[in-house]
């Protein structure tokens, strides 16, 4: 029989699966990103005359939301195996879709390589540690993990089991050391794929991340502070000056991204509810700002070649194109760069002010230096986008309709405003912040 209990809190399948307040909000987000995501995609999807997977292509798209859903309710180590095994072969499946080019074939195999590494390090540590606790319920490991640390050979034992874990996880979320895939791979694969990974496939595994450490790993989440501040830093500085010397658009989107994930794990590396709190705001704000910058290189082509943009140089003179879109994409730009009152700095401030009040003040500081040299080039492409003005001929246009249109100008008023509503999606925050820690209490 399932376990119920007063908060409609349910735990089923043995204890395999959880669903709760939290697991049901996340399995939202997944499906409206997704959603997202196919709609400022279908212009691609539609002209793309080497598109010959019709059928396949949503068909694959299903599996990985459905595996998604799977992995954001699961409460056992086992079910993480799976659910990771699944979405991975669906990912893979989606990065080589269209193998017209040797890029995007060696993208795909590139991504199949690494992940194999990743998934087997992975297995390796779910491994050992049911060789140490005998179980692989998330229950049974909680309290394992509140007791080992009066038995320092267990203790050891189960610290270097989840740092494999730890570690499994590093490469799925593009995080510093396991970075190596995100900019070729984003490069080679198809553009609305690179937008499915970058935007709803690493929010619903940032989801399920953000369960592992503070609900699994919150008794001992000390202990693992210093790997959190070396990753979070580690990221911060790849993406920081990785995307200094980038020239392609998706290269620079897939370092940058690297650049946000420091910022959540930041949070995270706190070690408190709002560090917790923290992330998850920016998490949200993040899949925002890359929403609208994928539908800038989804739904611009050129006029001859019928191709998106490829080099950021094509930006330049952009308000010529789009005034309107050049507007959306200087707002973003603005909030990426953590110009307030914009939302990309209320995020921030919420991460920096956790991590003060959390003692980490020299890890504040290299990220605010770290900020500011990002910051150049992200004011360096709104000066080209508006200022530099050049004798071009018009190239590119932008298919702007109705709903996409409303769609952009509803997150760019979101970001503009988001100082008035912050309020109202902190407590958001919060309370699925208390979820995702103690789900069996608050609901």
């Amino acid at each position: 029989m399932p376990y119920t209990g007063n908060n409609e809190v349910s735990l089923l399948f043995g204890f395999s699966l959880i669903n709760c307040w939290f697991t049901k909000l996340s399995k939202i987000v997944i499906l409206i990103l997704t959603l997202i995501v196919l709609y400022i995609s279908k212009n691609r999807l539609i002209s793309e005359s080497a598109f010959n997977c019709a059928i396949e292509f949503p068909l694959v798209i299903g599996f990985s939301v459905l595996f998604m859903f799977f992995l954001t309710s699961t409460y056992d180590f086992f079910g993480i195996y799976l659910a990771l095994e699944g979405l991975s072969l669906t990912l893979y499946v989606l990065a080589g879709i269209l193998n017209q080019s040797i890029i995007s074939v060696e993208s795909a195999i590139k991504y199949f390589s690494l992940g194999a590494i990743s998934s087997g390090i992975l297995l390796f540590g779910i491994s050992f540690l049911f060789g140490i606790v005998g179980s692989l319920d998330f229950l049974e490991v909680q309290l394992f993990l509140g007791t080992s640390s009066q038995n320092f050979v267990l203790f050891f034992e189960t610290k270097m089991a989840v740092i494999c874990i730890l570690f499994g996880f590093f490469f799925k979320l593009s995080a510093f050391p396991c970075h190596w895939w995100v900019a070729d791979v984003y490069e080679g694969i198809w553009s609305p794929v690179t937008a499915f990974f970058a935007i709803v496939v690493k929010v619903a595994l940032f989801l399920f991340f953000f369960r592992l450490l503070y609900n699994v790993l919150f008794n001992i989440l000390f202990v693992f502070q210093p790997i959190l501040i070396f990753v979070s830093i580690g990221s911060m500085f790849v993406g920081t000056f990785g995307a200094l010397k980038q020239v392609r658009v998706k290269r620079f989107i897939a370092y940058a991204s690297i650049s946000q994930v420091g910022f959540i794990m930041l949070g995270l590396a706190s070690c408190c509810i709002g560090g917790l709190i923290a992330s998850v705001l920016y998490l949200f704000i993040y899949a925002l700002m890359s929403i609208v910058f994928f539908a800038l290189i989804l739904n611009t082509e050129h006029i001859v070649s019928k191709k998106n943009i490829i080099y950021l140089s094509e930006l330049y003179c952009f308000s010529l194109y789009s005034s309107k879109f050049a507007k959306y994409l200087a707002i973003v730009l603005f909030s990426m760069a953590g110009i307030p009152p914009l939302g990309g700095f209320i995020s921030k401030l919420f991460v920096y002010i956790v991590a003060i009040d959390a003692k980490l003040d020299l890890i504040v500081f290299v990220s605010l230096f770290l900020s500011v040299v990002s910051t150049y080039y992200y004011l360096n492409f709104i000066h080209y986008i508006w200022f530099v003005k050049f004798n071009v001929l018009r190239l590119y246009f932008f298919k702007l309709n109705f709903f996409l249109d409303l769609i952009l100008e509803v997150i760019v008023i979101f970001l503009i405003f988001f100082v008035v509503v912050s309020p109202y999606f902190l407590q958001v925050a919060t309370n699925f912040a208390l979820s995702c820690t103690w789900p069996f209490i608050f609901n």
